[in-house]
């Protein structure tokens, strides 16, 4: 029977497995949500940012400016 292990063991051995995979996690997954795929065979090129994207950040912009405008200015 193998010896129980502790919790911070596990802790430390899952951390330092995300350090290891720098491809995974949350940032990770907000800027492959924000931005073009990358490419495979250029790393270092700029990546665009998603056409839905803009357009919602537009859009969400403006709604917000004409909140403030309607509701505080009139």
């Amino acid at each position: 029977m193998p010896p129980p292990v502790a919790s911070r063991d596990v802790h430390a051995w899952i951390k330092e497995f995300l350090r290891q995979r720098p491809d995974i996690g949350l940032g990770s997954g907000i800027r492959d949500m924000i931005f073009e795929p990358r490419n495979p065979f250029d790393s270092t090129a700029r990546r665009k940012p998603r056409t839905g994207f803009v357009l919602g950040t537009i859009l969400f912009a403006v709604s917000v400016g004409c909140f403030c405008y309607f509701n505080f200015t009139c």
